[in-house]
């Protein structure tokens, strides 16, 4: 049975299309084809549906994969709330079950495609990805608790659960034989993971919120809603102590579009980005003005947030990797500019070999 007509909501599918196409062109030409581009492809298709209001499911759907393709990109696609939230206060019975299937089938996706922050362990992958399953299956379980419908509840809740487990034993596999980097990746994985758990479930009715299995999933990071053995506790403090201000939106990096173009030029983990520096100055897929704005965009990033290391590792990267060094690249800067790129923390950091900076950045590993 068709869905009932309704008046559309959310972004049209088409726009959301472009917004991707903006972002991440280059998940349209992966071979072997990604699932999402596939979905993502229907969108004049699907845009008639939307703007009848009998998109339904099929929007929700065209929704998931557009943020699964773009939440590791420079410009992720702002569908967060509506997938959270918004896309599960209606649905009940058949089609909050059918719903809750789209999202263990688009799980399973490997993340690897379209993020650089990945951590691969044996045949264990973790990413952020798993992170924005939590909240979206926490926006289905708030509307299950709501309902009362205990089969969903029971499902929703045993894939949290699973991938819970999963996590935390990857910290605790990490912190006895993992290499600091390894760790140190895991660990902000995860705290960002469980952050959009609990600001989900912040979000549930009162009662709901305060249940048991509110109570269970709010303060999993901390000391009061500790559990499998402290695995979780363990990573939110090593992560708010070395790596949180080395993970956040890079929102100066925006600006150079030409860091669209290509999976390979998106953000690792920080503040591992020298490698990544180095491919910047190195690649032949950017022209010398597109790195002269990157190298811009880095000193930006450094000005607003100067602790932040990250950002300098990567402008050390491309010094290495550019013939010239940066100060080549300057020359092709605006001169109002230039100062940015010449402050003495940029040439001393330019000065700092990497095994250096990994042994004073990993002294204060604490396991």
């Amino acid at each position: 049975m068709p869905p009932k007509s309704r008046k559309p909501e959310g972004i049209a599918p088409k726009m959301l299309f472009d917004q991707v196409k903006s972002t991440a062109p280059w998940a349209f030409t992966k071979d072997p084809p990604l699932p999402a581009a596939a979905i993502l492809s229907r969108a004049p298709e699907l845009d008639k549906l939307w703007k009848d209001g009998k998109a339904g499911e099929d929007y929700f759907l065209f929704s998931l994969a557009a943020h699964f393709t773009t939440v590791g990109t420079f410009c992720p696609t702002d569908v967060d709330v509506r997938i959270r939230q918004h896309a599960w206060t209606e649905l009940e019975g058949k089609r909050l079950a059918t719903a809750i299937d789209r999202v263990f089938e688009i799980a399973k996706w490997d993340p690897r495609a379209v993020s650089a922050r990945t951590v691969t362990v044996g045949k264990e992958v973790l990413a952020g990805h798993q992170g924005e399953w939590f909240s979206v299956l926490a926006g289905a379980l708030g509307r299950a608790l709501t309902l009362e419908d205990n089969e969903q509840v029971e499902r929703t809740t045993a894939w949290i659960e699973k991938e819970l487990t999963r996590e935390a034993k990857l910290v605790t596999n990490a912190r006895k034989k993992g290499s600091d980097q390894e760790l140190l990746s895991i660990v902000t994985t995860v705290a960002h993971n469980l952050g959009d758990l609990s600001r989900v479930v912040d979000t549930w009715r009162p009662a709901h919120m305060e249940s048991e299995v509110g109570k269970r999933y709010r303060r999993l990071g901390h000391e009061d809603g500790a559990r499998f053995d402290g695995a979780f506790v363990f990573a939110g403090e090593l992560n708010k102590k070395l790596m949180a201000k080395e993970n956040h939106r890079f929102l100066p990096l925006r600006v150079p579009r030409a860091l669209r173009r290509e999976r390979e030029f998106l953000l690792p983990f920080g503040p591992y980005f020298f490698e990544w520096g180095q491919m910047i100055g190195s690649t032949k897929l950017l022209e010398d003005q597109e790195r002269a704005e990157v190298l811009l965009a880095l000193a930006r990033v450094h000005e607003r947030g100067p602790e932040e290391l990250g950002c300098l590792r990567a402008i050390a990267g491309i010094h290495a990797g550019y013939t010239g060094g940066i100060d080549k690249l300057a020359r092709l800067l605006p001169a109002s500019d230039v100062m940015a790129v010449r402050r003495p923390t940029v040439q001393r950091a330019v000065r700092e070999k990497e095994a250096e900076f990994l042994r004073r950045f990993h002294a204060d590993v604490d396991r």
